[in-house]
């Protein structure tokens, strides 16, 4: 049976985006990267965020909240600024905004990280624990409530308790995918494939050319994820549909969210409930 996300009141959801506060940040990453603008703040990749947050009102037709989103980044950093109990502390920052333009920052105080773990990937960074990478065992009908990040998000968890995944504390992940049985996006995650799909010769393309790493299309019903638009902009990687059908048991992948950065990753094809529960090491 597929999982469909229900059609709510704009009274009764959110539109919501989750990402870093470190103030490690603007020192460690604001020159590697082809956007500086977009880490010379403590807020990770916060133009991004603002946009994705936009975009979702727009398409849920909240006009007060279109109106509070449209203000500069200042503006918008400067409202944040209020929420953050100790600028000096790491945070893990879920901004909430309602349909009245209401915009509330819940924030937790977030594990330390190597904040080099929040750049693309790179042979340079010694690379976080490997998570395990599941695949729902149930598709999900695409809607508004996958394109774009709200509270509503019932279809995220039945899917990770599918696969036995009981804890956000879990290195684990489960992947979501459509009636067509292509890959979506991760319950918590965006993730990244070694491409599948290259130019032939006659094309004047070589196995070489083009990003070594692939994600999932927003046509196949996922996420508009800030590490996914960033990725993409970064030339680390390209949009490609993959299916169930092209995933190998043990193949290596990698996850992005904003708030953990990129994690490796490894495809397990196995029941979940068969499969050992601790991290996979390198």
């Amino acid at each position: 049976m597929a999982s469909t996300p229900q059609t709510i009141s704009s009274n009764s959801f959110q539109i919501i985006s989750s990402l870093r506060y470190d103030p490690a940040i603007p020192h460690a990453l604001s020159e590697r990267t082809a956007e500086p603008h977009l880490l010379d703040t403590p807020y990770y990749l916060l133009p991004y965020h603002q946009d994705r947050l936009l975009h979702a009102a727009s398409c849920f037709n909240w006009t007060k909240a279109i109106e509070f989103l449209r203000q500069d980044l200042g503006q918008f950093t400067r409202v944040l600024d209020a929420f953050i109990p100790n600028k000096s502390e790491p945070w893990r920052l879920r901004i909430v905004i309602d349909s009245s333009g209401t915009c509330i920052v819940e924030a937790n105080l977030a594990a330390s990280m190597d904040p080099l773990h929040l750049l693309c990937p790179s042979l340079e960074v010694s690379r976080p624990n490997t998570w395990r990478v599941y695949i729902d065992s149930e598709p999900t009908i695409p809607s508004d409530y996958t394109t774009h990040k709200t509270t509503s998000r019932e279809h995220y968890t039945v899917a990770r308790h599918r696969s036995g995944i009981l804890s956000p504390q879990e290195q684990a992940e489960v992947l979501l995918v459509n009636t067509d049985s292509e890959v979506m996006e991760g319950s918590i995650t965006t993730p990244y494939f070694r491409r599948r799909k290259f130019g032939s010769e006659a094309d004047g393309a070589s196995k070489e050319s083009g990003p070594e790493w692939i994600t999932p299309p927003l046509l196949s019903g996922g996420n508009a994820g800030t590490t996914r638009r960033y990725a993409l902009e970064e030339g680390f990687c390209t949009e490609e549909v993959i299916t169930v059908a092209d995933l190998v048991h043990g193949e290596e992948c990698w996850l992005s969210n904003a708030v953990r950065g990129f994690i490796p990753g490894r495809i397990i094809l196995i029941d979940p409930k068969e499969s050992e529960r601790g991290p996979i090491l390198r």
